[in-house]
């Protein structure tokens, strides 16, 4: 098996379409189609159903996929070692993470790792909700990722290094926003701006939970992915929100965070990644996130 045709159909696979996969290649589109029907009389399969559009994966292609994409992975990873000084120090570690967890950890953790290893180019991937990220993390595109620990998947790995309370984030002349604590009921007469349901963010779950702890249901003003927009929104007045409180930035203009009920309403942030053979690389960038961010102990706090 050539690793020209499993780059070809991975190309593919990816696009669903010839064209676009041998514009990836740079190749041109009969290369692509030979090396597809190469690799299929090699398997004795059809890979692909070509009577579809866009084409799909046949139930043997859906089976190669991952198989093929660790191949390969593990290709570059030897190519990268050949030439690599030290492979434990040198390469891309990709690092997906949700806007809501582990952003007060994050900082420090990327800058400790680009002083510490000067050739480890450390690619941050941000805003996604965390179960995009932990998909990215099984299928090979991501090798970290900070994400909400309400999460899990079997074939990926975790472990508990954040727990911050959630504080009201309220406009600046908001009847509350000079208290030093409020209680989370004394908002159920607000409108609230939040995360789109339809963005699978956990983060609104969370939201939502606290709200129905406290005994009511908020309604939703307006809805954004966006951090910066939902501040912008709560300091003009079109509702309230709950966040992290180490997430509101000092000294943001017209906003303020109060915290609520004394701290019981809670999110938990974990450090993710596969839960298979790791490079040396990804084990460096590992012993370094468990000395900057230690696993934490609920029962500790």
């Amino acid at each position: 098996m050539e690793i020209r045709w499993m780059r070809a159909f991975l190309a593919v696979a990816e696009v669903s379409n010839y064209g676009r996969a041998a514009e990836s290649l740079r190749i041109a589109q009969p290369a692509v189609s030979q090396q597809i029907q190469q690799l299929e009389r090699h398997l004795g399969v059809k890979l692909f159903d070509r009577g579809t559009r866009p084409i799909r994966l046949t139930a043997a292609g859906e089976q190669f996929l991952e198989p093929c994409r660790a191949a390969l992975k593990a290709v570059a990873w030897a190519e990268q070692s050949a030439s690599a000084g030290n492979p434990a120090e040198e390469g891309r570690v990709r690092v997906g993470f949700s806007g809501a967890y582990g952003q007060s950890k994050l900082p420090l953790f990327a800058r400790t790792a680009r002083k510490r290893y000067p050739k480890l180019e450390l690619v941050l991937d941000g805003a996604r909700p965390s179960g995009l990220i932990l998909d990215d993390i099984y299928s090979g595109k991501l090798d970290l990722g900070f994400v909400s620990a309400a999460l899990s998947h079997p074939e990926i790995a975790t472990r508990l290094i954040s727990v911050e309370p959630l504080g009201a984030l309220l406009y600046a002349d908001h009847p509350l926003a000079k208290r030093s604590e409020i209680s989370l009921s004394e908002l159920r007469d607000d409108p609230f701006v939040t995360n789109p349901a339809a963005s699978g963010s956990t983060l609104r779950l969370d939201v939502l939970a606290a709200c129905h702890e406290a005994g009511f249901t908020p309604e939703i003003a307006q809805e954004t992915s966006d951090g910066t927009t939902l501040t912008a929104l709560v300091t003009a007045g079109v509702g309230v929100s709950l966040i992290p409180v180490s997430s509101h930035r000092a000294g943001a203009v017209d906003a303020v965070v109060v915290p609520t009920d004394g701290g019981r309403h809670r999110i938990r942030g974990a450090l993710a990644w596969a839960d298979r053979p790791r490079t040396p690389l990804l084990e460096t960038v590992l012993a370094l996130a468990a000395e900057i961010m230690p696993t934490i102990d609920e029962f500790d706090k």
